[in-house]
């Protein structure tokens, strides 16, 4: 494996992990600066399928906001294949949320298979597909403690 090889790879583990990170902090411009113009995303078992740049950080942002908590770790991040611009990948999701603050809250893991693009140098989603394996609404307790619009503030120094 060459340095470039390896520089490909480690943009693309970043690319999923500041989508991953995007996502579970509410930052609409880091999840939207994921993705090419005219990429996919689609979860068939949630009935979610969006085309296009804007109706993926749109569709995406109006499932997460309407859960007062939602929290995405992604795992086990792997290239399948790889040329000088285009690969595939696998990586396992696991995703807590909770619909309302007072409900036990679900637990969801599945695996996103994804297609990722190079151009002008950047690499980016081309297309997401989320199959979810296992989806578990019967627990998950505790109570709420992160303040969303305090996650995109610039950190305060002591």
């Amino acid at each position: 494996m060459d340095l470039q090889q390896l520089a490909d790879r480690i943009a693309i583990r970043e690319l999923a992990e500041r989508y991953t990170m995007g996502v579970t902090c509410r930052d609409w411009v880091a999840v939207g600066s994921c993705y090419h113009e005219h990429a996919h995303w689609c979860a068939p078992l949630a009935g979610m399928d969006f085309k296009g740049h804007a109706a993926i950080v749109g569709g995406i942002r109006a499932s997460v906001e309407a859960n007062p908590f939602q929290l995405q770790m992604q795992h086990a991040h792997v290239i399948d294949s790889l040329t000088a611009d285009r690969a595939t990948a696998r990586s396992i999701l696991h995703e807590v949320l909770k619909r309302t603050p007072d409900e036990p809250g679900s637990s969801i893991l599945g695996i996103y298979n994804d297609v990722v693009t190079k151009a002008d140098g950047v690499w980016k989603f081309e297309s997401r597909r989320f199959d979810i394996h296992l989806m578990d609404a019967t627990g998950l307790q505790g109570q709420i403690m992160v303040d969303y619009a305090s996650l995109l503030r610039p950190p305060v120094n002591a």
